[in-house]
């Protein structure tokens, strides 16, 4: 909630029209309370964006350095919108009626009523919001943000006072902006505003997040990997925001952007939430996504310090050769893919995929059931977006199941004695398993592929802390309570069915990308999502966790989470 002191002042700024004197670029100060520096700029000039934005110290007014230089530069796409998503401030905005939300609207008309206060004309609301690097503007949720903008708004108050008197240039404002050193600061000293100059941060050079070499697993497995020539390169902003729940700031995700020079292939990185703190959790999905395709880069061509500086000691580690280039054709055609991709409605977006899949599944190779393994697990992904039209949906998974030739093997008989050679075979392999949970809590799992259903059943309780103390099932056909290609604990199904103790890993003919179920305690019905990653050519004498995200579940605890997807 808005206080009455916040409305007071941001209703007493907008009288004073502060945007027809001084420009976005006339930055000024003003000591904050806890001896903070904060830097004012008035928006509106224009006629536009109506607004004062306030840029908290250091780290503030570099932010509004980096966003003021976008309008000096012709700019691609993505360097320029990743510029504006740095901006780090407080708002007081003032906007339409219809460009605030009701209850916005509500609370405005509620104090311009108690005050006698008319609001009428363009732009008459006031829209208070903190925004945050590479995040959606969000509403103030502490009262020292509230503070900190009322004691900006009484700073703007008095400067346009003083502006009637004077001229900018008069009181320290310089109409030629670059290069500047200086600003007027106000300051509030026994309830009496004075006014100072402030030397204004030294503008520093920039630092990149560094990815470490990689984890020794995935980079064991992608020496093995086939190398596939020259990929093109840059880490770039995702052009649409993200919001993992209602309550969350929506932010622009980071991606990989890596496109291989000679077929335009790109390759389908996920994207991650905020790899500047995190920047080996982007490398991990980098690196998934090459081992996804079998593929390792022999040389790589990036497009700016950040993304080199980002893959160095990966490409070190690889003995990849990587360089920074400014003309990267393969890696231009894809970022404007990407853009004409977002710059379509939601409509246009499935209308051209339904067209692109229908004319693909078309082909004789596809109709033969000849999918190469990269395509399956593409169309695999699609289907269970759920966005593509049932019969799309349908015709995918119906080729899929056709292309993993796995035979249920529901009764026991004497096929099901197991084979020494292939035992022994399948002890020299193992799986990695991913098993989620709930959203943003999953781990994964690599296990010897010569284990049974039971010990992956045990693995997973041992990763998430449960205890075992209930039955248990797996569905291989990936649909709860199916009996098409069940197993259940020894004792829990029925006389002929085959239990989880005596079916192998092998025996399921897994493949990278299958998907299943794993259910356990019938009551409470805690049911994870488990996905086959990759399978490994080596040993695996104990089940081991090789990655973990999230804090276990409280398997005694209240949990209802019925809509979530698949790590």
């Amino acid at each position: 909630m808005i206080s009455d002191k916040l409305f007071g002042l941001a209703f007493e700024y907008r009288k004073t029209r502060l945007w027809d004197i001084l420009f976005d670029q006339d930055v000024f100060a003003v000591k904050l309370s806890g001896d903070r520096i904060g830097y004012i700029s008035i928006m509106g000039a224009a006629g536009k964006h109506c607004a004062l934005a306030l840029y908290i110290g250091d780290a503030g007014f570099a932010s509004f350095r980096t966003i003021s230089s976008v309008e000096d530069y012709v700019l691609p796409p993505f360097e320029a919108q990743e510029r504006l998503l740095k901006q780090d401030c407080l708002q007081c905005a003032f906007e339409g009626k219809d460009e605030v939300t009701e209850e916005e609207r509500e609370e405005a008309k509620k104090y311009a009523r108690a005050h006698g206060i008319r609001i009428s004309g363009k732009n008459a609301y006031p829209y208070f919001a903190k925004y945050k690097p590479n995040c959606c503007p969000w509403h103030l949720d502490t009262e020292q943000e509230q503070e900190d903008l009322c004691e900006a708004l009484g700073a703007a108050i008095e400067m346009a006072r003083l502006l009637k008197a004077g001229k900018p240039q008069e009181l320290g404002f310089r109409q030629n902006h670059m290069g500047l050193e200086e600003a007027p600061m106000l300051k509030l000293q026994d309830n009496v505003y004075v006014l100072e100059k402030i030397k204004l941060p030294e503008e520093k050079p920039a630092e990149w997040a560094a990815a470490k070499a990689g984890n020794d697993i995935a980079i064991a497995n992608l020496k093995k990997a086939r190398r596939a020539g020259l990929w093109e390169s840059e880490i770039v902003r995702y052009p649409e925001p993200v919001q993992n729940s209602p309550d969350q700031v929506p932010f622009f995700p980071a991606l990989l952007l890596a496109v291989e020079t000679d077929t335009q292939y790109i390759l389908p990185v996920p994207i991650v939430e905020c790899y500047e703190e995190n920047p080996e959790e982007l490398l991990n999905a980098f690196m998934d996504a090459l081992l996804s395709q079998n593929v390792c880069p022999e040389e790589m061509k990036v497009r700016d310090e950040r993304t080199y500086t980002f893959l160095k000691a990966f490409c070190e580690r690889m003995k990849i050769t990587v360089s920074i280039e400014s003309d990267l054709p393969a890696l231009d055609s894809a970022e404007e893919i990407l853009i004409d991709h977002f710059d379509k409605t939601e409509e246009e977006q499935i209308e051209d995929m339904t067209h692109m899949l229908d004319a693909l599944l078309s082909l004789d190779v596809i109709q033969n059931q000849k999918l190469p393994e990269e395509m399956a697990v593409q169309l695999g992904m699609l289907a269970d977006m759920g966005i593509l039209p049932e019969h799309l949906e349908k015709k995918i998974n119906e080729l899929l199941c056709s292309n993993v030739s796995r035979k249920p093997g529901k009764k026991k008989s004497r096929n099901n004695q197991l084979n020494e050679k292939e035992e022994k075979a399948a002890s020299m392999e193992s799986y990695v398993f991913s098993v989620s949970a709930m959203p943003g809590c999953y781990r994964h799992i690599q296990i010897s592929s010569n284990s049974t259903l039971q010990d992956l059943h045990s693995a997973i309780l041992d990763a998430f802390d449960f205890e075992d103390d209930h039955a248990h099932a797996f569905f291989m056909d990936n649909k709860l309570w199916s009996r098409w290609d069940s197993y259940f604990m020894e004792g829990t199904g029925g006389e002929d069915e085959i239990s989880t103790k005596e079916r192998k890993l092998y025996q399921l003919e897994l493949c990278k990308g299958s998907q299943f179920k794993y259910l356990f305690d019938f009551g409470d019905e805690w049911v994870f999502q488990c996905k086959v990653l990759r399978l490994l050519e080596e040993e695996t004498e104990f089940p081991r966790i090789v990655r973990s995200k999230g804090k276990s579940p409280d398997q005694y605890g209240l949990w209802e989470d019925d809509d979530w997807e698949d790590e």
